[in-house]
């Protein structure tokens, strides 16, 4: 349009009054082809000139907003001459959510509404569906998982009936019972999640506490365990307690994994976004099947495993904004690396 105009000006002088008719009604035509589809559009589209005030305004702008868009765009508190984009909430003329857009103009802003009702309640039906299909699964998880345990302790509560000095039976009985409450806390945990309590600190203290907890199994199984810490870490927002946690199964998992001796290599490192904790054993090592699966609840390499744990401190380390992931090859031993963002890279994109 704006070469037409310049055309038209650059030659206005050699045109007739039929060609300025003829070109006139070519840009009337072009106008009204144009409103004619702002009128059609679904969606809504509004232009605000440099002080707010609203120059253009398409009808479905109004049924969108419920009434006229120069009453009501303010408040939604749009931004002049700059590009953003919300999700707003209305509740008059009817209960609706909007996808609300600006873009800037030259001096102008235009504002684009479009009505995301209807994706957002088939958003929500399909993570209340997940949600329900996930508790499902965790549900016939447990209730296959406590099957073996019952069974061994109706077995020994029959050979304790015959024999009720006997202590080796008693203690299995206890041993299946502690394995009960084991995966009755693991589900629950997995139901129940809580969200972290970040504070400023380091993963070397959660880590060495982990590791004087399990010290004596270590000794036990014959495991030599070798901690490299750089001299200077950058901090990282944490809950010390929940990344325990993380820690504690991963370590767990590693040293169920060695049968028969073996090492554990655990590296701490940062680069321009993260700390990075890396737990490397020399254990049996993973196939391609098994770590596709490896997050996944009940899927373990473990005899007496749910693989709840796992599941629980993938949630746990994502809660604190950051990844794990693991590499692993069938003879080769498993790496498992934690990665949690620095403090200070939080702090500066919440500044932008």
């Amino acid at each position: 349009m704006k070469d037409f105009f310049r055309g038209v000006r650059k030659h206005i002088g050699k045109l007739s009054a039929e060609n300025l008719r003829e070109q006139y009604e070519l840009v009337a035509d072009e106008l009204a082809r144009s409103e004619e589809l702002l009128t059609i559009l679904q969606d809504g589209v509004i232009r605000l000139d440099a002080h707010g005030d609203v120059i253009q305004a398409n009808p479905a702008a109004t049924a969108l907003l419920g009434g006229d868009p120069a009453s009501l765009l303010p408040d939604l508190g749009v931004p002049l001459g700059r590009a953003s984009r919300r999700t707003v909430a209305l509740t008059y003329p009817d209960a609706r959510t909007l996808d609300v857009q600006t873009l800037p103009f030259d001096a102008e802003t235009i504002v684009y509404l479009r009505d995301i009702t209807a994706e957002r309640a088939r958003a929500e039906e399909e993570l209340r569906a997940g949600a329900t299909k996930a508790v499902q699964d965790l549900a016939a998880g447990v209730a296959h998982e406590i099957g073996n345990p019952l069974n061994a302790i109706s077995l020994s509560l029959q050979l304790i009936e015959r024999d009720p000095t006997d202590k080796e039976t008693i203690q299995t009985c206890m041993q299946q019972v502690k394995r009960l409450d084991g995966i009755i806390r693991d589900f629950l945990a997995a139901l129940r999640p809580h969200r972290p309590n970040l504070r400023p600190g380091s993963p070397v203290e959660p880590l060495r506490r982990c590791l004087d907890t399990l010290r004596e199994q270590f000794v036990e199984r014959k495991i030599r365990v070798t901690l490299n810490v750089p001299a200077a870490l950058p901090a990282v927002a944490l809950d010390a307690n929940q990344i325990e946690q993380v820690f504690f199964n991963l370590l767990k998992n590693a040293l169920e994994a060695m049968k028969d001796g073996g090492a554990i290599t655990i590296t701490l490192a940062s680069d321009d976004e993260t700390v990075s904790v890396a737990f490397r054993d020399t254990g049996l090592g993973m196939s391609a099947e098994q770590l596709a699966h490896l997050f996944e609840p009940y899927r373990t390499t473990k005899e007496k495993g749910t693989g709840l744990g796992l599941m629980i401190s993938k949630r746990i380390v994502r809660d604190h904004g950051g990844t794990i992931d693991a590499e692993s090859a069938v003879g080769a031993g498993t790496t498992f690396t934690v990665r949690l963002p620095r403090l200070e890279r939080r702090v500066r994109e919440l500044a932008k």
